[in-house]
Parts: C-alpha cells; sequence; structure tokens
C-alpha cells in the first residue's frame, strides 16, 4: 500500500452547497422585493467570479488565513455583485445576509460518493484527513453532516494561519498525517490549489474533476471519488 494517508479537500470535493452563491444573493434580493433577472444576475456573477479567481490565485495571497479576512473577501464579493446589478448596499446589511445564508450548515450536502468512497479507502494502518481553504466553522460543518468521524484530523486555514497553495500548508498537514511526504496523498477539485500545492511539499496528488473542465492533465484525474480505491490501491 503505498499511501498510508488520504486527505481531501472540502468545498466541491467533499461537500457543496445545496444553493449557490449567486441563488443565495437573487434569494435574499427577492425577499427585498427586488429580484433581479437571470440575464442581470448571470452578468453580476461573471464579474464577481472573475475577480474572485483572480483574488484566490494572486500570488501570496493571504486571503485564507484568518476569519476577518475571508468574512471581508466574501463582503468585497458579494458587494461587487450587488453594485453590478445596481443595489446600494452601503451598510453591507445585504452582503451579510447572503454570507449567513450561504454559510448555514442545512445549505451543505455530502456528495453521494463521499462515504462509499471512503468506506472503500479504509485500511488498518491508513488515516484521512481534510486539508481546506475554509473559514474556522468547517469543522462544526462536517459534523453536522455527520461525517467528521472518518478524518483524523482537519486542518484550516484560518486556524492554521496558511493557505493553499503554499508548502508550508501542506507540510503542516504531513505534520498531521505522520508520514512521509510520499506516503501521503492530496485529492482536491483545484489544479493550482491541491495539485501543485501538495506537489510543493513533496506529497502525490489526484484531481478530483466532477464536471470534466480537465480534459487533460499532468496528474491522475477522476471523475468521481469512488474512482479513488482502484486507482491507489
Amino acid at each position: 500500500m503505498r499511501y498510508r494517508s488520504i486527505c481531501f479537500d472540502a468545498g466541491f470535493t467533499l461537500i457543496e452547497p445545496r444553493r449557490s452563491t449567486a441563488a443565495t444573493l437573487a434569494a435574499v434580493l427577492a425577499s427585498e422585493g427586488i429580484p433581479p433577472t437571470e440575464d442581470m444576475l448571470r452578468r453580476a456573477w461573471d464579474a464577481a467570479d472573475s475577480w474572485f479567481l483572480q483574488e484566490y490565485h494572486r500570488p501570496g495571497n493571504d486571503t485564507w488565513i484568518s476569519d476577518d479576512r475571508i468574512h471581508q473577501t466574501w463582503l468585497d464579493h458579494h458587494g461587487l455583485m450587488l453594485k453590478e446589478l445596481r443595489v446600494d448596499d452601503l451598510d453591507q446589511r445585504l452582503a451579510n445576509a447572503v454570507i449567513a445564508a450561504y454559510n448555514r450548515p442545512e445549505n451543505w450536502r455530502l456528495y453521494p460518493d463521499v462515504l462509499p468512497a471512503l468506506d472503500a479507502l479504509k485500511r488498518p494502518d491508513r488515516t484521512f484527513g481534510v486539508v481546506s481553504d475554509w473559514s474556522s466553522r468547517l469543522p462544526l460543518l462536517l459534523e453536522t453532516l455527520g461525517v467528521d468521524q472518518y478524518f483524523d484530523f482537519i486542518l484550516v486555514s484560518a486556524t492554521a494561519g496558511a493557505a493553499k497553495p503554499s508548502a508550508e500548508f501542506y507540510r503542516m498537514a504531513l505534520q498531521k498525517t505522520g508520514v512521509a511526504p510520499s506516503a501521503a496523498l492530496m485529492v482536491g477539485d483545484s489544479y493550482t490549489a491541491d495539485i501543485l500545492g501538495a506537489r510543493a511539499a513533496g506529497m502525490g496528488a489526484v484531481l478530483l474533476d466532477r464536471q470534466g473542465h480537465y480534459p487533460a492533465a499532468d496528474v491522475p484525474v477522476i471523475r468521481a471519488l469512488t474512482e479513488l480505491a482502484p486507482l491507489v490501491d
């Protein structure tokens, strides 16, 4: 058995929102009596998402290393959407309402392949971990979803003070696994954050591409977590 520890990203790897950010914002605006049209919402989302991706992949990005910084990033993101929709939110009341609604535990669910995959990968001398750019609320969320019991550790950027794709963050994960880098595997949906970050620390990596966005990559690619056990074992 090559991999004695397998680490997973959280968002869009293990869990997904029932209602997207854009849909959550639309619902908040509808409750205020100002529902956006689909075209308006799409344009606002495209502008905000482009900004977000640039920010997330910015070299040296330290957004995800504290709850306050994460919260401010989402305020900026939602504020940009509201500006594109020409909705005034000077006191950021609406942006905060979107953040609160989106982060509610009931807005999140496990992908259906998660538990079958974890059961198939389970070995007496293998550990599982979660390594995620997330706020300090992630452990409670995973507990609420009933999956925390599968993991030997949950490493969250907001409490670790480091974030993906820095090798420092992945070295923290390796310390928790207690195994050599070559015996640890990272599984995630972001090539930059998960694959490049894990490789920088000497770990193995597998890219989870649920939507088929990566027709070719210099790394093993799976479309579902249930494909992982035959690949690694």
